[in-house]
């Protein structure tokens, strides 16, 4: 019933929400949804776009560079299954860009690795999820999304409670054949926000935000 699902995204919703604040430190003045980071050969910049709360009939997004139209999947795992309908819930944006040192060295992919590490008790537990994110001129994005169809059949008997479902989710992130992550992101998603919580850097990463 519950809908999680993440796929490439380069380009931006019509509509503009304040950023939420996440746990990790920033400098006096920063943008607090805004992160740098330096890894061997190329700098990156993550930054997190949340929409909140948000009522859709089809869930469909402009791609800026193609300006075709696409619109989020019925399966979490972008595999197809039709588009999802009257889809209920929240959506967040996290959007990758990378600065490599000499031009045409950057990351050609980012792999993620997300696992449901904790959960409200009217949701089932979700398996180990892996996708590949292709990275186009230095960028590469990632929609999040956090809710239900009205045709869900227990949809009613959720959503008719005071308090949102939640679960807490562990997102690894890899750049093209790497084993080592080069960011570990935990999220909190509800219906109402998707909330970036903690921003653990790699091994071989360095944060240049703090």
């Amino acid at each position: 019933m519950m809908h999680t699902s993440r796929r490439t995204f380069l380009g931006a919703l019509a509509a503009s929400l304040p950023a939420a604040r996440t746990a990790a430190k920033q400098k006096p003045g920063a943008d607090p949804s805004a992160f740098r980071f330096a890894i061997a050969g190329c700098e990156f910049d993550l930054a997190i776009k949340p929409y909140g709360k948000i009522s859709s009939e089809d869930l469909a997004f402009i791609d800026q560079k193609t300006q075709r139209r696409f619109c989020l999947p019925k399966t979490g795992n972008g595999n197809g299954g039709g588009c999802l309908a009257g889809f209920r819930g929240a959506l967040t944006i996290a959007r990758y860009t990378f600065h490599p040192s000499f031009q045409g060295t950057g990351p050609t992919r980012m792999r993620e690795r997300v696992i449901m590490i904790d959960h409200d008790s009217r949701l089932n537990p979700r398996a180990l999820e892996e996708e590949v994110v292709p990275v186009e001129e230095d960028v590469a994005s990632d929609i999040q999304a956090f809710g239900f169809a009205p045709d869900d059949p227990l949809a009613t008997g959720v959503t008719s409670t005071f308090v949102s479902p939640w679960a807490l989710m562990r997102q690894d992130l890899f750049l093209d054949d790497q084993l080592s992550p080069i960011l570990i992101l935990h999220w909190k998603h509800t219906f109402e926000s998707i909330t970036l919580v903690d921003v653990i850097p790699g091994d071989r990463t360095r944060s240049l935000s703090a």
